[in-house]
Parts: C-alpha cells; sequence; structure tokens
C-alpha cells in the first residue's frame, strides 16, 4: 500500500465513521483507539485499531471484491505460509452510513521496504524468495475464478493489446523517456516464452507497499490479498527489478527456483504494466511510487541494452 495523499477528500470516512461501524457490527471491539493509518493506499482506506488490529475500507465496488477475496484466502493461506499474513477478525457489512463490506484484520508488524543496504537486500531476496517458493508449491485446486484481469497478470502471450499499452506510455511518458528508446527497449523484451509449468496460487501484487521487513532486512509480512488467484507465477516476480539490485536479484532467483522462461516473462510485463502504465496513470497522485517504477523500467531496460534517457 502507499501512503495517501495530504488533502483528505470530503467523502473519506474518518475515525467517527469507523467507531459507527464497530460499535453496530462489533461493539466488542468499539472502545478502542481509532486513527488514520499511512498504510492507506489506492484500494482502501485504512484505520489503525489499538495496536494489534486495522480496519479496511474498499474504496470502490470492484475494491470490496477483493476485499471478499482476502476473506475467502487469509484463513486458507495463514497455517501454510512462512511468514505472518492479516488474520480475518470481523467481516462487516454494508450500512447506510458505509454501502460496502468492510473488515478488521490483525496488525503485521514490519515496515515497507525502504532504501536497504546490499546485505539487507539479499537478506530480504533470499525471504521472500522462500515464501514465493512456498506460495506456488501449494496446490491449486480450490481456487477462485483465477488471478486479477489483465495480461501482465496471468501471463498470457504479448497480444496486440499489449503492444498498443506500450506503444501509447511511450508518447504520454515522452517528457520522461525517449519514445523511441522505449519501443526499442518493449521489441527486445516482448518475445517471450510460454508458461513453463502449469498455473499456481499467486498473490499478483507483490510491490513494496505490500511487503513488510524487519530491522535486518527479512520479510516479516506479507499484506493486501485482494488480486489473489491462479496464475502465471512470473506475476509475482514483477517488482524485482524496483526494490533489488542485481546481486539480491540473483538470490531472490535461485531462493525461489526460478527457470530462465518465467524471468523473461516476470521481466517483460514489469516494463509494460506496473511499469510504463503505472507511472502514466499514478505520476501524479503517487510520485514516491512513480519514482521506484522509473528507475524500475530504466534497470528492466538496461538488461536489454536500451538507456531510455
Amino acid at each position: 500500500m502507499s501512503a495517501p495523499s495530504s488533502a483528505i477528500p470530503e467523502d473519506t470516512p474518518g475515525p467517527d465513521a469507523v467507531a459507527a461501524l464497530l460499535r453496530a457490527q462489533a461493539p466488542d471491539l468499539a472502545g478502542l483507539h481509532i486513527r488514520r493509518s499511512l498504510a492507506s493506499g489506492s484500494s482502501n482506506w485504512v484505520f489503525r485499531l489499538g495496536e494489534d488490529l486495522a480496519v479496511r475500507l474498499p474504496r470502490t465496488e470492484d475494491y470490496a471484491e477483493d476485499l471478499l477475496n482476502e476473506v475467502h484466502w487469509l484463513p486458507h493461506l495463514a497455517p501454510r505460509l512462512p511468514v505472518p499474513v492479516p488474520a480475518i477478525v470481523v467481516v462487516g457489512t454494508p450500512t447506510g452510513e458505509f454501502p460496502r463490506p468492510w473488515t478488521v484484520v490483525s496488525w503485521v508488524q514490519g515496515e515497507p521496504p525502504g532504501n536497504l543496504t546490499l546485505g539487507q537486500q539479499e537478506r530480504f531476496a533470499r525471504t521472500l524468495g522462500h515464501v514465493l517458493h512456498t506460495l506456488h508449491g501449494l496446490d491449486p485446486a480450490e481456487a477462485p475464478g483465477g488471478a486479477a484481469a489483465g495480461g501482465y497478470r496471468r501471463g498470457e502471450p504479448v497480444t496486440d493489446t499489449i503492444d498498443a499499452w506500450a506503444d501509447q506510455a511511450a508518447s504520454a511518458l515522452a517528457d520522461l523517456f525517449d519514445p523511441s528508446a522505449v519501443r526499442t527497449a518493449w521489441s527486445r523484451l516482448r518475445e517471450v516464452p510460454p508458461p513453463p509449468a502449469p498455473p499456481c496460487l499467486v498473490h499478483t501484487d507483490l510491490s513494496a507497499e505490500n511487503l513488510l521487513v524487519d530491522p535486518v532486512g527479512q520479510v516479516s509480512g506479507v499484506i493486501d490479498f485482494g488480486g489473489f488467484g491462479v496464475g502465471d507465477r512470473s506475476v509475482d516476480y514483477l517488482y524485482a527489478w524496483s526494490m533489488f539490485e542485481a546481486p539480491a536479484r540473483q538470490v531472490l532467483r535461485e531462493e525461489g527456483e526460478v527457470d530462465d522462461a518465467t524471468w523473461a516473462r516476470a521481466r517483460a510485463w514489469a516494463f509494460v504494466g506496473p511499469g510504463l502504465l503505472t507511472i502514466a496513470h499514478y505520476r501524479e497522485s503517487m510520485p514516491a511510487r512513480t519514482a521506484r517504477l522509473i528507475a524500475m523500467v530504466e534497470a528492466v531496460a538496461a538488461e536489454v541494452g536500451v538507456r531510455l534517457r
């Protein structure tokens, strides 16, 4: 998740609205201290509840579906993963004051990875690789209808639509990158092999906002399972180029046992999906995320011999 802007829209629910929901549906928790959390992002408003809990309120109906996806999956995943994930404490129902389902979950300890030393990066990469190797090895037989929509999330072969995304983003970001360099990089990245393994369980959004680390850099928690489902495991490696320098990326590959085909797919989707498209859409509203993603697409392009600016 990413931090909200300092300007709070008038229709944003506040602590009083959260308190009313709790009094009506979870009165045993209503006396706990409520305050806004910097963990609020583009999908949910988040409030700290006491020291050990959080309230999550989806911003739209689409995000309400994601919230219910978390409710379905988190109890199944928690005992099977080697790292803490949020526990579902309360599933709230819509009211006249808040028209969507909402949840109370456990607060997972840790901080989003920031400016880590190379040693911390390698510990982060090693523990994340272990988490992903475990996740991707779980039985997907009881999966819901699949991972979130979008070619880079499902890992399909590159289509005309995805080529058009890259071309449009090259034009839209002409003040940041040389458009011809963007198109050259994409032409070298887009030829990817098919998935080398059957679909597996995937988180689909393992950005820095959804990972927590302890002071030495080890993964201490994974959050935001709204897009969880079944898909190509490459989707869970998209952000490797935004969080790790090259030596730590290699540690991640080794610990996750990532084959060449999966890595090539992850790199291609990273460039055009959460890279170019996210920069184009969120460069004004999420400057910190945008800065990381600019560095990411430059790192990906450099691997195929292209300087974007």
